[in-house]
């Protein structure tokens, strides 16, 4: 699955809007927030994101991909969010990997092959001390799960 996704999304991965890992859990496809999300919204860009959200559910539908589950993570960078709508980067974080799914659902992909979770700040990837370091760390990681984690 690694080498198929890397060929797939190679323009999406060129342009820094993805990028593709693998860890314990299994392959890791990250959506970078900057890229889908506006500053403290959970509402994805649809005109700007539409062809990656359609390629992601085609992958998923890959029948390769069949037998496997998808986790949905969403994470924040440790600034407070401030609106109505988020109390915290929990709810703001939580609300965004599940507007992806709802996408991927309208696309075509199972949603009983998905799960969802929110982390808020507390996985930073990086240092949240540097702009940089926070833009790496808002973050939408889909896991392509490794039998044997659900």
């Amino acid at each position: 699955a690694k080498i198929k996704a890397v060929s797939l999304f190679a323009p999406e991965v060129n342009s820094a809007k993805i990028t593709i890992t693998s860890d314990e859990r299994g392959l890791v496809i990250t959506l970078a927030s900057d890229s889908f999300f506006e500053e403290g919204s959970a509402n994805l860009n649809i005109d700007e994101t539409r062809e990656v959200l359609l390629k992601l559910a085609g992958f998923f539908n890959d029948p390769e991909l069949a037998e496997r589950r998808f986790r949905i993570e969403g994470h924040t960078d440790n600034t407070p969010v401030m609106n109505e709508l988020y109390p915290s980067n929990w709810e703001l974080s939580t609300a965004r990997a599940v507007n992806v799914l709802h996408y991927l659902t309208d696309f075509g992909v199972d949603d009983r092959q998905f799960s969802v979770a929110g982390y808020a700040d507390t996985r930073p990837m990086v240092s949240n001390e540097t702009k940089e370091g926070q833009a790496y760390n808002r973050r939408v990681d889909i896991i392509i799960l490794d039998e044997g984690h659900f």
